[in-house]
């Protein structure tokens, strides 16, 4: 790929709405014509849809289904709260390169990956990253703040993200308590968050976020036809993934400066109203110990209060739920 084609598909981007001349992007890249038009053939090829029309200039009329790093940074940018920002057609794990690029670096960055061949959820489950379908993505913030915080975090960040997935849905999105959501009783999108820390504190938080986007009812296979689902289905149109990036990192900006600067009780209330893990038998695992009960209650610091079938009442931190 061209050095210069994300900047040509930067400009391109910006003026979506208009052509541009040729002209006028060698002058603001201060390339030549014949190297603007290689870089415009190029993205044709990969299957942007250019209207190229002469003494007109050129026009993006459609992207298609990847990630171009000329976009991302700019949407990137707009929000500051990245120093920088990768973008990859493949890896095996974002979250895996996120923590392997903590190594010498102090900097707040973010990894997104058109496909993940070994993608990861909670308890090292496989999380299916076909190419084109979904936003696979992790994050490294720096929060200094004591470990005790961290289940916190994930309680912001949920919201956050179901937010941002309601702006585009139709039908209602939910949190299963702490960090999975639901859209009409199927998971749509799952996050996983660790962290680095030494005796002082935290070092990094490392938020891997994977949401399935545009999958249509066949994408999914086996068992998942019946467990998972996706934005578009309940959008009744293709999601456009720049958009949904755009509000996500807006949405996630948005609550890690509330977890920063508040206290989970602020925002308790609007939590449990977000579950959909409420009235209902439900099967927990914590640290081994399986059991059936009922969630009755979060409390303030986030902790979830739950009665099981004989009567005694748990405090969970983080255990795993099956509705």
């Amino acid at each position: 790929m061209s050095k210069y084609s994300k900047y040509v598909m930067q400009l391109l981007y910006q003026h979506q709405s208009n052509y541009i001349s040729g002209q006028f992007i060698a002058e603001h890249l201060s390339i030549s014509r014949t190297a603007v038009k290689k870089v415009i053939d190029q993205l044709k090829s990969e299957g942007c849809d250019i209207e190229s029309i002469n003494h007109k200039g050129h026009c993006l009329i459609e992207l298609p289904d990847k990630w171009y790093s000329g976009i991302v940074e700019s949407l990137i940018d707009a929000q500051a709260m990245f120093n920088h920002v990768e973008v990859l057609e493949q890896i095996d794990s974002t979250q895996l390169l996120a923590k392997q690029k903590l190594v010498g670096n102090s900097e707040t960055f973010m990894i997104l990956s058109d496909e993940q061949t070994n993608g990861k959820g909670r308890f090292n489950r496989p999380w299916d990253s076909p190419r084109g379908n979904g936003l696979w993505m992790s994050i490294v913030l720096r929060p200094k703040v004591s470990f005790e915080m961290i289940t916190k975090f994930n309680l912001f960040m949920a919201l956050g993200i179901k937010d941002t997935m309601q702006r585009f849905c139709n039908d209602k999105v939910t949190i299963k308590w702490p960090n999975d959501i639901y859209i009409d009783g199927r998971k749509a999108c799952g996050f996983l968050t660790e962290m680095v820390a030494n005796s002082d504190g935290i070092e990094a938080v490392i938020c891997g976020i994977g949401i399935n986007m545009n999958h249509l009812p066949d994408d999914f296979q086996g068992e998942l036809q019946q467990k998972a689902t996706s934005m578009r289905i309940h959008a009744n149109q293709k999601i456009h993934r720049y958009q949904l990036l755009e509000v996500l990192i807006h949405q996630i900006e948005k609550r890690y400066k509330q977890f920063l600067n508040q206290p989970f009780s602020t925002i308790r209330k609007e939590y449990i109203e977000a579950s959909n893990i409420w009235n209902r038998t439900l099967k927990f695992t914590d640290n081994g110990n399986q059991f059936q009960g009922e969630a009755i209650d979060i409390d303030d610091e986030g902790y979830l209060i739950v009665i099981d079938n004989q009567k005694e009442y748990h405090k969970l931190m983080s255990a795993d739920i099956e509705l």
